[in-house]
């Protein structure tokens, strides 16, 4: 509804047309104008994270087996050992998060020795399927989520701070990466069942077995556990502004152009009052000169004066606010000063009748107020000091005569 008047309204610009035909292009109450609209959102737009959002603990757990070099005697499944991983971290964007993860027990050798280890490692974590089936925390069902990390393994097996190699002395805690996948699937509010398929590559001397410093003993890992989402959790939407924007535009432009109209109404409405108020000063300045000549003046006087008393000057119009009583100007009362004076002095009948805009209100309702105001002026004669016997009032209910409607809101007072 809203475009299609935005639509209507730039085609009326589009080409020179009245005021009154800009103001008449659709008509819509007050209620439907300052509706609020429905918050629509921008697309892969949301709010930054804050700090205390967004945090997750998860734990796991799951089967290793390592793979030296040397590879030494036995084969995969001879190497297969528990293994217990446990993580803290926190997503910064939907796609983007970070961890610090632990994963430790034990490990068998190329000698199939079984061993001790820890190892910590940081890691980069990257959702691929952020932005698929989000719910309105802006949270993925399945999440896809690939990752790399550098850390520091322990073998806790050997003598404490060292290993032996090539006769030498070697730290037993060398550097090593981390990499992997993550599967994420949402139970529920917080919690994801989470599993994990991923790898670990160190120096080929960290299980005690081989000669070399280089890269060359792995670990694979196999896991599966909870997530459980801390702090704040979800992301906020961006609103989209674009529809508020032309909402507020289009309700300027309308503005603009129903004050221009309600301006060029009381400029009508005044000139119209001006025009209609009676100036009886001319007829009392002849009848006054006339009184001051001969007998044949007086005869023209006595003539003027019966004439007087059938009608006097010409109708006046009182023009109200809409749905009411009230004067749209109090200047009109001057006019009735003078209906009550001449109405006074020859002891003439004043006849009023009220009317109402047939376009605006139901007809009782109209008929209602055109009786309202046409009292309202007797009422106003008589504290001037006019008899009620001397007062007619009629109703003429709703009219549609005049053009605009707001003429149509008037009482109109004969004085004969």
């Amino acid at each position: 509804m809203l475009l299609l008047s935005a639509m209507a309204f730039t085609q009326a610009n589009a080409s020179p047309v009245r005021l009154a035909d800009k103001c008449n292009l659709e008509v819509r109450d007050d209620d439907e104008l300052t509706k609020p609209l429905q918050p629509t959102y921008l697309d892969n737009v949301i709010t930054t994270s804050s700090w205390g959002s967004n945090w997750f603990i998860e734990a796991k757990g799951g089967a290793s087996a390592f793979i030296g070099t040397p590879v030494g005697c036995g084969d995969l499944f001879d190497r297969v050992m528990p293994v217990l991983q446990i993580g803290v971290g926190k997503w910064f964007t939907p796609a983007v998060g970070g961890r610090i993860g632990y994963q430790g027990l034990k490990f068998k050798n190329a000698d199939l020795r079984t061993m001790d280890y820890q190892f910590i490692h940081a890691d980069f974590m990257y959702n691929l399927t952020h932005n698929l089936q989000c719910n309105d925390e802006g949270l993925s069902k399945v999440d896809v989520i690939p990752f790399v990390g550098v850390g520091m393994i322990r073998n806790s097996s050997s003598t404490a701070g060292y290993f032996l190699a090539d006769g030498q002395q070697i730290g037993n805690h060398p550097f090593a990466f981390s990499y992997g996948i993550e599967l994420r699937y949402l139970l529920c509010d917080r919690l994801h069942l989470v599993g994990e398929v991923s790898g670990m590559t160190t120096l080929k001397n960290f299980d005690c077995v081989g000669t070399s410093s280089r890269f060359g003993d792995h670990m694979l890992n196999v896991s599966v556990g909870l997530s459980y989402t801390i702090g704040k959790k979800g992301w906020k939407k961006v609103v989209d502004a674009r529809p508020y924007i032309n909402q507020c535009n289009y309700l300027l432009d309308r503005n603009a152009v129903l004050s221009n109209y309600a301006k060029e109404m009381k400029k009508q409405h005044h000139e119209a009052t001006t025009a209609d108020k009676n100036d009886y000063s001319g007829l009392n300045s002849l009848r006054f000169r006339m009184s001051q000549q001969g007998d044949t003046a007086s005869e023209m006087a006595d003539t003027l004066e019966t004439a007087s008393r059938i009608t006097v000057g010409v109708p006046v119009y009182f023009y109200f606010q809409l749905n009411t009583a009230k004067l749209v100007d109090d200047s009109q009362l001057a006019n009735l000063d003078e209906i009550a004076r001449i109405a006074k002095e020859q002891h003439l009948t004043v006849h009023i009748s009220g009317a109402a805009d047939s376009a605006t209100g139901t007809n009782d309702r109209n008929r209602a107020l055109s009786i309202e105001r046409a009292k309202y002026i007797g009422h106003q004669l008589m504290n001037r000091g006019v008899p009620k016997e001397n007062l007619k009032a009629t109703s003429l209910g709703g009219i549609s005569q005049f053009s605009p409607k707001e003429a149509n809101r008037f009482c109109v007072v004969l004085v004969q």
